[in-house]
């Protein structure tokens, strides 16, 4: 079960969806709220990158945070906060990022809770008004928004997390080559290895790796799901920055 969060943060997971909403100019009417700071930040941006990373906790970052050389970077040049998470398992946790409803209200534990829901993410928001929308996840995940969206890029899953990072960071490197305007990648292995160099080098090259090939002027957002299994913390970073 998620820990209660006592204050101390930013925004919540909730608030993402309808910030993206308003920089992209999507009406999307849901729980959260969008951040005015965020949106006067990205009002010149029309490309977004959301890379979702997994077990991405605001605090296990903070205390790694000299590791992550290029995501401390983008902190440091952009935008840092502190964003409460709204579930403790990937699955509801990027469903309320993605919708911008808490678990309660979108009912989406497991991946097969989808097919049965009627609430539209942003990415299908985002398609339905002609913004060339794209998503680069897991399998099981991407198939979700099979017709639903412009295009999926479905990573199959594997033990090597190293290697399922490296395919999907290439993945979305192609989609921001084909000039996607809205893109939502899904990188893992923190999740899967923990907070380890080598897992934290991985994230953080696959992160300036894609944050190079984006064209000026777009707006690149991180965000943790869920702080890492069996830890106490309820939030997570929210990283933005501009492509300048």
């Amino acid at each position: 079960m998620l820990r209660r969060c006592f204050g101390g943060y930013d925004l919540e997971q909730i608030d993402v969806a309808p910030t993206i909403a308003e920089i992209l100019g999507i009406p999307f009417h849901v729980e959260g709220k969008p951040l005015k700071e965020i949106l006067e930040y990205g009002k010149s941006c029309r490309n977004l990158i959301l890379i979702i990373i997994d077990s991405f906790g605001y605090l296990s970052y903070l205390k790694s945070r000299r590791f992550f050389r290029n995501i401390s970077k983008m902190g440091h040049d952009g935008r840092l906060y502190r964003c409460k998470s709204n579930a403790d398992k990937t699955t509801p946790a990027i469903a309320s990022i993605l919708c911008g409803r808490k678990p309660k209200t979108h009912k989406i534990y497991r991946t097969g809770d989808v097919y049965g829901s009627h609430i539209k993410s942003i990415l299908e928001k985002a398609s339905e008004q002609d913004i060339k929308s794209a998503v680069v996840m897991e399998e099981e995940g991407a198939l979700t928004f099979d017709g639903l969206i412009d295009i999926i890029k479905p990573m199959k899953d594997r033990k090597d997390m190293i290697e399922f990072d490296r395919i999907t960071k290439e993945a979305t490197i192609d989609v921001i080559r084909e000039d996607y305007q809205f893109i939502v990648s899904h990188l893992r292995v923190i999740d899967k290895l923990g907070y380890t160099l080598k897992a934290i080098k991985c994230i953080d090259d696959k992160v300036l790796e894609i944050f190079k090939a984006c064209k000026i002027g777009s707006l690149i957002m991180l965000c943790g799901d869920h702080p890492p299994h069996g830890s106490k913390e309820c939030s997570v970073p929210l990283i933005v920055d501009k492509v300048i």
